[in-house]
């Protein structure tokens, strides 16, 4: 892997390439933006000086909204296709710097039944958003991240009996599923240890009934990592084997990295599953700040290397004993 001056010297032919198209966009849309404010003012000033401001307030609203409309189906679309130019170009570029075989689609993500399967959140969501997948091997790992809006549908009725149906979110973040290096057949859990540190010793008998199909609460020996995690697993042994001192330090390692106490992580099927709150934009260029400038490369630069450091922290491209 290059680092992250190299590549972002590497790629600033292909943003030179891409600015123009941002240019112009900008260029049209402060003439239209310009232009529908001068019609809006010129509409209340007109109102003042002709002592009508009521109908010339409404004439300028209707044609705010109406302005509205037409730019987000003729300029707007003008930003959103060099945002889409800039994704599917650059950033497959940039990830082939880092490592040939990952790579990149905007529009693909996680599925939904594999969200579902990670049994991190006991919750299935009724409205599901996914997109920015990066996949492929990074080293001798293969791996899945992608960004995710998970919500779930509720219903409330107000004291006149009327029902309203609203959205929760369930997770808004990235969500990683990486081969780990160690064979293991069961399914073990590392979940935000909310209910203990709120609720003391009556948050224990909280833990034991929070876990997942089939699995129990498991205590380390570790003080530290048990005040930060609650762990459940339906193979203890598997369990103590998966979290080693040595992981356990990588996991609170991690926690503190991202700045999540809410970070959950899930070993099943022979993968780790990371999922990593995040409700900030993820690879999403400015339309505000020209291609060429170095600080948007290094922040995605920044937001890839956080999740790929994760291979190295966990050493799964270490393979031990049977995994290849």
């Amino acid at each position: 892997m290059l680092d992250i001056e190299s590549i972002i010297a590497n790629v600033q032919p292909t943003l030179a390439h891409i600015e123009p198209d941002r240019l112009a966009y900008k260029k049209k849309s402060a003439t239209f933006i310009s232009a529908i404010a001068i019609a809006v003012v010129a509409s209340l000033l007109t109102g003042f000086i002709s002592d009508q401001i009521i109908p010339f307030a409404i004439a300028a609203g209707v044609v705010a909204i109406i302005s509205g409309i037409v730019y987000a189906f003729t300029v707007g679309k003008l930003g959103a296709a060099y945002v889409e130019k800039f994704k599917s170009i650059v950033i497959p570029q940039v990830l082939k710097l880092i490592d040939p075989n990952l790579g990149y689609d905007a529009k693909r993500g996680i599925d939904r039944d594999t969200f579902n399967h990670s049994e991190l959140f006991t919750t299935n969501p009724d409205r599901y958003k996914t997109e920015d997948l990066v996949s492929g091997k990074f080293g001798d790992t293969f791996l899945q991240l992608a960004e995710i809006d998970a919500e779930e549908r509720r219903t409330r009725t107000d004291s006149d009996g009327k029902s309203e149906t609203y959205y929760v979110t369930i997770f808004d973040g990235l969500l990683l599923i990486a081969d780990f290096h160690k064979e293991f057949h069961g399914r073990t859990f590392v979940f935000p240890d909310n209910a203990e540190s709120s609720f003391g010793k009556l948050g224990r008998m909280f833990q034991k009934m929070a876990g997942r199909s089939g699995t129990k609460l498991v205590q380390l020996e570790d003080v530290e990592f048990e005040k930060a995690f609650a762990i459940y697993s339906n193979d203890e042994i598997e369990c103590r084997y998966i979290l080693s001192t040595a992981m356990m330090r990588r996991l609170l390692d991690m926690r503190s990295r991202f700045g999540q106490k809410d970070i959950r992580f899930a070993f099943k099927d022979s993968c780790v599953w990371i999922a990593v709150p995040h409700p900030k934009t993820y690879l999403e260029p400015s339309t505000g700040r020209p291609s060429t400038d170095p600080t948007q490369i290094r922040r995605m630069l920044e937001e890839l290397k956080s999740f790929l450091d994760i291979i190295e922290e966990m050493s799964l491209n270490t393979r031990i004993w049977s995994k290849q």
